[in-house]
């Protein structure tokens, strides 16, 4: 059914594109890559318990796609993502990444937008990076659209309205609970000066599970970007969010007719606050170039529950010859499951570091080594180190007409 969804937000946009297409020429690109993968991974599962490492080869094929004219911009992109373990091949799968982009100019102030995506992965490290909750391995599904408008009031001042919608599918559902996310945002841009945009946003969703449990949440954020130079940017959003969480607990209950103890489900209500902070910047220099980011947020979780995070990363690339690149990449995640009576916390560091040499135009060749730590706080406390080595070769292939 939602497969059926994505599809039909495919073809209305489609229809716009194609009358714009019309009228207009278009610029067109695309960008066929795949990488070749193997590495070693000292602990496939991430657990503290029945550790195994196996090596794990891996092919990523994908095209992204880019459509331009005066009034249409699309991007679009498809990749698979096929996973091969040595000594624990009951693992393989292949996970599919299907995502669409893309804005058409209504009228000389109007804006229509819309994204859209389609993935069928694991959960496993996937959610993981994310949030820094960890969850078993399960296949899951997540289909999403959002579709919004972008109205110019004045030469400086914008607003934007759009909706956004997502379905997560889990195939292992005696453990995880599918969701539904539906949300409304509301925002305002102001050009204060040439190189400062002013910002405010206000955002309402509702999550519902499978299990009954949903989560009202009513949020407002304020902040700006400023460029100081061409080479150096950083947007800096705050905020808060008001959440009405309603879930169900089991207790223990005596049948005033039978006179038995039975388990029932009861329903508990919570009522609370929680900061938002978002923090980007980025930085250019001429063999190289550096990002960080730092976000304090929540997420819905598989386990029917919202997840509290904060998530910090550092990216740093430098040029060390004209074909040989280093990277550094130490990153921090902190969550807390965000339930009535939950203590649950997961602390998440590591550091992805490596070199990369490009054998030709289009063929480059890259060595890593990472290294990760997993902390857990509750019921039961433990925590692991993680280490992972691959070398990576990726092919490129660019295409540009008009």
């Amino acid at each position: 059914m939602f497969r059926g969804r994505m599809g039909w937000w495919c073809f209305l946009f489609g229809l716009i594109l194609g009358g714009a297409a019309a009228v207009e020429a278009a610029d067109w690109a695309a960008l066929l890559d795949i990488e070749a993968k193997g590495e070693y991974l000292s602990n496939i599962n991430y657990s503290p318990t029945n550790k195994k490492s196996d090596y794990i080869l891996s092919a990523k094929p994908r095209l992204a796609l880019q459509y331009n004219t005066e009034a249409t911009r699309l991007e679009g992109s498809l990749a698979l993502a096929g996973l091969h373990y040595l000594s624990n091949s009951s693992l393989d799968r292949i996970n599919q990444y299907y995502r669409l982009n893309g804005s058409q100019r209504l009228t000389p102030r109007l804006l229509f937008r819309l994204g859209a995506y389609l993935t069928s992965d694991s959960t496993l490290q996937e959610e993981l990076l994310t949030s820094g909750v960890f969850v078993n391995r399960t296949l899951r599904t997540a289909v999403g659209a959002n579709p919004g408008l972008v109205y110019n009031l004045t030469e400086r001042l914008s607003t934007y309205l759009d909706y956004g919608f997502n379905y997560t599918d889990y195939q292992s559902t005696d453990i995880f609970y599918n969701y539904r996310v539906h949300s409304l945002s509301q925002g305002f841009d102001y050009l204060w000066t040439e190189k400062t945009i002013l910002k405010s946003f206000l955002i309402g969703s509702y999550t519902s599970y499978t299990i009954g449990n949903t989560i009202a949440n009513l949020g407002a954020q304020v902040g700006f970007n400023h460029k100081f130079t061409e080479n150096l940017d950083l947007t800096l959003m705050v905020g808060a969010n008001l959440r009405r969480i309603k879930s169900k607990v089991s207790v223990l209950a005596i049948d005033d007719f039978l006179g038995f103890v039975t388990v029932v489900q009861v329903p508990r209500r919570s009522t609370d606050f929680s900061p938002f902070v978002t923090l980007a910047s980025s930085y250019k220099w001429p063999s190289g170039n550096l990002n960080l980011s730092y976000s304090r947020n929540q997420s819905a979780s598989a386990y029917g529950n919202l997840s509290q995070y904060n998530i910090f990363q550092l990216s740093v690339t430098q040029r060390i010859t004209e074909r040989l690149s280093s990277q550094f990449n130490p990153y921090f995640s902190l969550s807390k499951m965000d339930s009535p009576g939950s203590d649950y916390s997961s602390l998440y560091y590591g550091l992805r570091s490596g070199l990369s040499y490009e054998l030709t135009q289009r063929f480059s060749l890259g060595a890593y080594y990472a290294f990760n730590y997993r902390k857990v706080s509750g019921s039961a406390d433990y925590g692991f180190p993680i280490h992972s080595a691959y070398l990576i070769l990726t092919y490129s292939y660019p295409i540009h007409y008009q």
